[in-house]
């Protein structure tokens, strides 16, 4: 090592610790971060720091994400992982699909943006409203709670209104009809 300059190992260790890919294509980070960990001779840097270094060295975007959710265990890996993924994103894009959504235009709007208010909807417009009607016979005056129609009139009533909403009658028992049938206690 009588040719290399004083401490260059110290310098490579240093460099490829703040090592970041930049304006670089992933191709040359690659090839730099290879360069100076092959540099380093006397007391390497342990392999998951190499791969850390590498991966929070990428600009930020899917191939980063991607490392960072497969994390892989040497640096030739997580070089080899980084260069696949740049060529699916390439033959993404070379296909028509995005890599990432596009994203939303700055412009800025001079004044209020106008807002359809038909959409908007009021805490009572969630249930099926009956246009003040009674639910039990259909007729407006009163409600439902109130009804004073008998048992036959408001199945007749409900039969032919055109808006029951799912509802049917339940099964009543009338006392006249117990006393009927002989089952008084």
């Amino acid at each position: 090592m009588a040719f290399e300059p004083p401490q260059s190992e110290f310098r490579a260790r240093a460099e490829f610790l703040k090592l970041r890919q930049g304006r670089f294509d992933l191709h040359s980070y690659a090839q730099r971060a290879r360069y100076l960990v092959s540099s380093i001779v006397d007391e390497p840097i342990d392999v998951p720091t190499q791969v850390v270094t590498f991966m929070t060295g990428l600009n930020d975007g899917p191939i980063r994400n991607q490392l960072f959710r497969e994390y892989p265990k040497t640096l030739e890996g997580a070089i080899s992982r980084a260069m696949q993924e740049e060529f699916s994103i390439k033959q993404a894009k070379f296909q028509g699909f995005p890599s990432r959504p596009p994203r939303q235009s700055n412009v800025v709007h001079d004044g209020p943006e106008p807002m359809d208010i038909s959409y908007i909807s009021t805490p009572g417009n969630e249930r099926p409203h009956n246009d003040g009607k009674c639910f039990r016979c259909g007729k407006s005056g009163h409600f439902a709670r109130n009804c004073k129609v008998s048992l036959p009139d408001r199945q007749t009533a409900q039969g032919s209104r055109s808006n029951n909403y799912g509802r049917s009658n339940g099964r009543r028992f009338d006392r006249s009809q117990r006393s009927k049938n002989g089952n008084d206690q």
